[in-house]
Formats: structure tokens, sequence, C-alpha cells
């Protein structure tokens, strides 16, 4: 969403991703909704990286405000294509980790609090400094760190960034960096569109979801780069 505001509405980046991050909120509160009644969200870790997520945001708002335009535009994109390159390594070693079968409870580790907050914290960060749909990190530390599934992985996800969406978004208005009208319209698409994609991920295909989630953020970085 950062690079379509960014490359086909010219919006300033600083802009493009307070706007983004206004609407994630929307969109992710209603994605979670979906995800929770469809089974797929694991409550206790996605609250664990959401609230890390939230002191994360403050900071990376925070941070990205003395970064030139110039510079923060292909820094997001390089983000992104490493977020893609850390997913897909994960793919391809999936044989290798042991993850719970669904259903499982999920017992939380003094170890993996520190590791997940940690994670929230970093994928905060960077929410609101490059602006990147931190997704793919949230979902490579549930699928690795707390062993999820993939499905509950990516429905957990969701709730993390409920946090992470609201507490960056707040932090980047304070410097009026949101555009309320396409706020608006982003809102409205995003929100259907997410309510709608939660119902099908439980039915679709494991290949499809795999090569979904390295394929948006590597096509995302790669056009804030070239363009």
């Amino acid at each position: 969403m950062v690079s379509m505001l960014t490359l086909v509405f010219d919006l300033p980046i600083h802009t493009a991703v307070g706007t983004a991050l206004a609407a994630m909120v929307f969109t992710t509160i209603s994605g979670s909704i979906s995800h929770f009644r469809e089974g797929n969200v694991v409550v206790k870790p996605g609250v664990l990286l959401g609230l890390g997520g939230m002191i994360g945001a403050i900071a990376g708002a925070d941070l990205s405000q003395s970064i030139p335009e110039h510079i923060l535009q292909p820094a997001a994109g390089a983000a992104l294509l490493f977020l893609a390159f850390l997913v897909w390594l994960r793919m391809r070693l999936s044989s290798r980790i042991i993850s719970l079968q669904e259903g499982d409870p999920v017992e939380i580790s003094r170890k993996q609090v520190m590791v997940g907050g940690s994670a929230g914290f970093l994928g905060g960060v960077a929410s609101a400094f490059f602006g990147v749909g931190m997704a793919p990190f949230v979902q490579l530390t549930l699928l690795t760190v707390l062993r999820l599934p993939l499905i509950q992985a990516l429905g957990t996800t969701m709730l993390a960034l409920c946090f992470i969406s609201a507490s960056g978004s707040l932090a980047l208005a304070s410097y009026g960096a949101v555009s309320m009208v396409h706020m608006v319209g982003v809102t409205i698409g995003m929100t259907l569109g997410s309510y709608v994609g939660a119902k099908f991920t439980r039915r679709a295909p494991r290949w499809l979801l795999r090569f979904a989630v390295v394929a948006v953020p590597f096509f995302g970085g790669l056009s804030l780069i070239i363009w």
C-alpha cells in the first residue's frame, strides 16, 4: 500500500507511511475478527508481539522524521526485499522446523517472551520508520520461535499488527504525516479485502499461501526501488 500511495498517488513517502498505517488500524481489526472466527488466531503470542510493536512503532515514527525522502523510499524497498528473502528461507528450511499441530496448547517460555517482545519491538520500529508491512517479519517469528502452524501464524500476525498500526499511525499523525482523504479510500478497500481474504485463508492451497507470503513483499519492495 505504501508503494501504491507513493508511486500512483504521488504522496511523499512520510505521508504514505502514516496514511497506510492509519488505514491498517481498521483493516487489521476487521481481519483479526474474521481470522478469530475461523480459528486462526492464538491470542497470547499475538498480544505479546503487539505490545512490543506498540513501543517500537513510536520510536520508529520519531526516527523517520529526520530521514530525507530520497533515502527513505529505496531503504523501504530494500527492507521489503530482505523480508521476502527471510520468509523464502524459512520456507526452504520448513522441513527442519517442527511446528505445533493446530489445536495444541501454546506454551510460552521466558526466553520466548523476550525474543517475541524484541521481535515485536523491531517490527514496530520498521513499520513506522520504513513504512513496510512487517507481516512477513512477524510471521517468521511466530513460525520459527513459537512454532505456530502457517495458518495460525497468518491470523495471529493480523492481531499483532492491530497494536503496531494503531501506535505507529497516532505517532505519525502527530507530525501531520497522514492524508485523511487517502486514508478513507484505502481503509474501505483494504477492510473489505482483508475480511474476504481471511475467509479464504483456511481454504486456500498451502502452496498458494507460501507463494503469496514471499511475493507480496518482494514485488512491493522492487517497485519502491525501481520507481
